[in-house]
């Protein structure tokens, strides 16, 4: 059950839909978490929306339907961002998707990773083979989301947990029991955020999961 929130405060927030106009805030949105939750916008100079295309945008393009926001007076503050069937997402995602961020973003001439920038890193990434869940992840978490929040303009769990309950309610109406998403290991701010949401590690359900990467999940 949810309670109230945990601070009093004044400010008012509404949980709704994601909607096309939310677009570009939503952008902006993941460009000041993608740090382990805090602002990587200095990362990524040259390509300011390298780093929203790689982790968003198919969310907002292929399944707008599973995706919400929170608005506060100054605009979005967070979103929940979620696919149904992870199977059928991750088709669309390398049949449409993919092929458009490639005519986007050219591939790095060739040279050794360590002299790749970091936007050159994730660029590569874009013309290499990704690994995908597991029959077994697939069958006890077929969905996947992802959550992002700024830390300045929400700092009260409970909103965060009603955000996440719309998406999971959807998820669940449409015959989901399950969900999982993929963190950084080192990114320990939001493995704990996941953590407090319910989420626990999976990891070992993938055998090719990347070294630097895992996989927390939560049933619905």
């Amino acid at each position: 059950m949810l309670k109230a929130p945990e601070k009093p405060t004044s400010k008012i927030y509404t949980i709704r839909p994601y909607l096309p106009s939310d677009e570009e805030s939503a952008y902006q949105l993941c460009r000041k978490t993608c740090d382990d939750g805090m602002d990587g916008t200095e990362i990524f100079p040259d390509h300011p929306n390298l780093i929203a295309d790689k982790l968003v945008g198919c969310f907002l393009s292929l399944s707008p339907q599973y995706c919400f926001v929170i608005d506060d007076d100054s605009g979005i503050c967070a979103y929940a961002l979620a696919a149904l069937d992870v199977k059928s997402f991750y088709a669309k995602h390398d049949d449409e998707w993919m092929p458009a961020l490639r005519n986007k973003y050219a591939k790095p001439a060739k040279k050794s990773v360590k002299d790749l920038t970091p936007a050159e890193e994730i660029i590569m990434g874009f013309y290499e083979k990704r690994s995908r869940p597991s029959e077994d992840l697939y069958a006890r978490y077929p969905s996947q989301i992802r959550i992002d929040v700024l830390p300045d303009r929400l700092d009260d769990a409970s909103t965060v947990k009603r955000l996440l309950a719309c998406v999971l309610s959807a998820l669940k109406a449409n015959g989901s029991h399950g969900v999982h998403c993929e963190v950084c290991v080192g990114d320990k701010h939001i493995v704990e955020f996941y953590t407090k949401l319910g989420f626990f590690d999976v990891s070992g359900m993938i055998s090719d999961i990347p070294e630097n990467s895992m996989i927390l999940a939560r049933a619905i």
